[in-house]
């Protein structure tokens, strides 16, 4: 489906048409020093929803049933997966199959982006040696007692 874009002032002068525009597309309404916002017919954002629910659900299952299958498909979407361990890999794609699901359930996918942004800055750090040596390496205070890392957080 495509996307069309008119500016918030057009839809504030003009409400009828830009409605209008909704039985064949989305809309984005552009705002000067403000978020865009979107606008989408409810049956059809309903519609996305359960699509994206069942495809988390698809995800769990062949995450489950096939991991094997799972890893080939997270490293064909996300490349940058290569700077990861073999476990890292695993780790990311079963945490992004049930984030993917939670969100679903809740209909708010910002946890997803947050984790892949996170996967994606630890596979960033670990694809360059120097980097990784510089975060990796215990910090001491200037009176040499050793820095403590931050107490897991669950």
């Amino acid at each position: 489906m495509q996307v069309i874009e008119r500016t918030f002032s057009e839809f504030l002068r003009q409400p009828k048409e830009v409605v209008a525009d909704l039985a064949q597309h989305d809309v984005v309404l552009r705002r000067r020093n403000a978020p865009d916002l979107y606008l989408s017919l409810a049956a059809k954002d309903i519609s996305r929803a359960k699509t994206i629910e069942c495809l988390a659900r698809l995800l769990c299952k062949i995450s489950a049933d096939s991991p094997e299958a799972m890893d080939d498909a997270v490293e064909s979407a996300f490349p940058w997966v290569e700077f990861l361990s073999s476990d890292g890999r695993r780790e990311f794609a079963e945490e992004l199959t049930r984030i993917i699901l939670a969100s679903a359930s809740v209909e708010n996918f910002e946890q997803v982006d947050l984790t892949i942004d996170s996967w994606q800055n630890t596979a960033e750090i670990l694809s360059d040696p120097e980097l990784t040596a510089l975060l990796t390496t215990p910090i001491t205070v200037t009176d040499g007692r050793r820095v403590l890392p931050p107490p897991a957080v669950d």
